[in-house]
């Protein structure tokens, strides 16, 4: 595993500094998604982009708005939600879009979808940047 450390996380509460746990498929993935492609641990947590087919992906990972985040059926939202101890609709409410999320979610998120290798088609796109670092079958 990998310990990305974060930025000062501010709190109605106050500062503190906060560090996570990637394993190293998220940490390349991240990078890859939203950091500079060059540096692993680079990530940017916020990160916005418009796809060509008016979709929009949020977050470190880039979890799509259409299909993943707000997914009309949630049909992956209801059980992350759960997991998390969480009901769809309160984690919808909580964070509208991936990247309002806190880091510790997107992770989550990130871990439950790519499945010990069994999601990576969701980021299939990238493969060419985040294959140098990890392998995963097909």
């Amino acid at each position: 595993m990998i310990e990305v450390l974060l930025a000062i996380i501010c709190t109605t509460y106050g500062c503190y500094e906060d560090a996570i746990v990637m394993s190293p498929e998220a940490t390349a993935i991240a990078m890859c998604e939203s950091g500079d492609t060059q540096t692993l641990g680079s990530v940017d947590w916020t990160a916005t982009n418009v796809n060509q087919d008016g979709t929009v992906d949020r977050g470190a990972f880039q979890f799509n708005g259409y299909w993943i985040w707000n997914s009309h059926d949630r049909w992956i939202m209801r059980p992350f939600a759960n997991s998390i101890g969480m009901s769809s609709d309160a984690l919808f409410h909580a964070w509208p879009t991936a990247g309002d999320a806190p880091p510790r979610v997107q992770v989550a998120l990130f871990e439950y979808l790519w499945d010990d290798g069994r999601g990576w088609r969701h980021w299939a796109a990238s493969r060419a940047c985040w294959g140098k670092y990890i392998s995963v079958g097909g």
